[in-house]
């Protein structure tokens, strides 16, 4: 009975996202997603029934963690990824000289977000590699310094190669999403 009632709900909660229902498609996707977590296309459809990016983003995350390979999903994130604004870097620390001077390191317990420079899936600064394309998240293509060649020559980090491999470099900070 469970798997008819199941069925039933993402029916009706799929063509209320179509009907642009969208309070009443949230109800009935969260239900079916409460009798079964593991429902692809309830997910899915939740992508299109919520208004917030942050929240579609998790339900279209939720669909990958699902199927890895789902096109739809895929193709969603990286629209919300495309909308969203780029943070300004802050400015470059400098001495009265023009001088780069490389910031304090950044506290180990510190999660920041940032977006992966390879895929564009949002990330955490304090998760060594991407979620979705295994790209190293301490690399120079994630920093707000990408741009600083200052920065690359303190750490002799000259060859454009080694800006996408993980480095231990002790200014590093996470490009914001």
């Amino acid at each position: 009975m469970q798997n008819t009632e199941i069925a039933r709900l993402l029916y009706d909660g799929a063509v209320a996202v179509r009907e642009g229902r969208l309070e009443q498609a949230r109800e009935l996707l969260l239900r079916v997603i409460d009798l079964d977590e593991t429902q692809e296309l309830a997910w899915l459809w939740l992508s299109g029934a919520v208004e917030d990016p942050a929240d579609q983003q998790v339900a279209l995350e939720n669909v990958l963690a699902l199927n890895p390979h789902n096109a739809a999903a895929t193709e969603g994130l990286r629209y919300l990824a495309a909308q969203s604004r780029p943070v300004a870097p802050p400015p470059l620390p400098t001495t009265a000289g023009g001088e780069w001077v490389p910031p304090p390191p950044l506290d180990d317990d510190e999660a920041l977000e940032l977006t992966c420079w390879k895929c564009h899936a949002t990330l955490y600064s304090v998760a060594a590699f991407c979620w979705q394309c295994n790209a190293p998240v301490h690399a120079c293509n994630n920093c707000v310094f990408t741009n600083e060649i200052r920065c690359k020559e303190l750490q002799g980090l000259l060859n454009p190669v080694t800006h996408t491999a993980q480095n231990e470099c002790p200014w590093w900070r996470p490009a914001r999403s």
